[in-house]
């Protein structure tokens, strides 16, 4: 008996509350419709994203190298010598070097335009061309940014490094493949920018392996002179050969780090704002707030 009154309690529920939402049906619909209207507006008011992507792979011979070196760790004891595989280090530094301030301030922003990467508004796809915000003056080549403190009228290195960020990803894979995309509202850009920053993580990376090499020759050549014992005398002898396979190996070609499986393109479609997505979603919160209004509304006249 009281199942049957608990149903029949639920449909008087139900009914009260159809009943509710049909008298007040056009304050539902109005508000829907604004809704759906402003993220029309909204979604039209957003540029266009372009997502450009390479697919990476650590240098093979740089790994070859990694393990003979850590072959010889019988004498890592030695002052000066770090012997450790750094095969899958390296990428991680490699990694590391790419998302720093230090790679962005040094080896990227000095090969850009800071307008490109601060003030673009959208892309052009008739003429080709990035349009700037208004903060950018691009007949002058002045910034007319209207900012307070801390931000200043010229970006500083610090503010357009959160920018870089933003719009760099970096993805490492379970199989040590490495994605690098940058999204932008020029897909010219997007893709000139991995090309620059594949290049220079590339440089960056065999200068520093050059560098240490070098110091390491000059270690093991002073050392070979005081070292009396013979074995010893072999694993320097081996390090120093090792040591110079690494500047040959720098010098030999223009892949250091990272071997490119697929280059980037410049991509054709947006990647970026899903409009479709953004209408739907906001015409569904909308209707489903004019629903809680009327409820509220309601039931706050009732226990009045």
């Amino acid at each position: 008996m009281n199942a049957k009154t608990d149903d029949f309690s639920d449909e008087i529920n139900l009914r009260e509350l159809l009943e509710i939402f049909w008298k007040k049906k056009l304050f539902i619909a109005i508000v829907t419709t604004i809704f759906a209207i402003s993220s029309v507006v909204y979604s039209l008011s957003l540029p266009n994203i372009y997502t450009s992507k390479a697919l990476l792979a650590p240098l093979k011979a740089e790994n070859a190298l990694s393990s003979k070196l850590g072959s010889l760790s019988s004498i890592a004891s030695l002052p000066g010598i770090n012997l450790n595989d750094e095969s899958s280090g390296q990428v991680d530094e490699a990694i590391a070097r790419i998302e720093s301030f230090e790679f962005f301030s040094s080896d990227f922003l000095p090969n850009i335009k800071l307008e490109d990467l601060m003030a673009a508004k959208e892309w052009d796809p008739v003429n080709k061309i990035l349009i700037y915000k208004e903060s950018f003056n691009k007949n002058t080549n002045k910034w007319t940014r209207n900012v307070s403190f801390p931000k200043k009228i010229v970006p500083s290195d610090q503010e357009a490094f959160k920018k870089y960020k933003d719009i760099l990803s970096i993805l490492k894979t379970d199989e040590n493949f490495i994605i690098l995309s940058i999204s932008h509202q020029s897909p010219v850009l997007a893709k000139n920018w991995i090309d620059l920053i594949i290049l220079n993580i590339n440089e960056t990376m065999r200068e520093k392996d050059v560098e240490k090499a070098n110091k390491a020759i000059i270690y093991l050549n002073k050392s070979a002179s005081s070292v009396k014992i013979k074995s010893l005398q072999d694993a320097i002898s081996n390090l120093l050969e090792s040591q110079m396979q690494i500047l040959m190996l720098a010098a030999s070609s223009d892949v250091y780090i990272f071997d490119i499986l697929d280059s980037p393109v410049i991509p054709e479609e947006k990647s970026s704002p899903r409009r479709s997505i953004i209408c739907i979603l906001a015409t569904i919160i909308g209707g489903f707030l004019s629903l809680v209004l009327v409820l509220i509304s309601h039931y706050t006249k009732k226990n009045n």
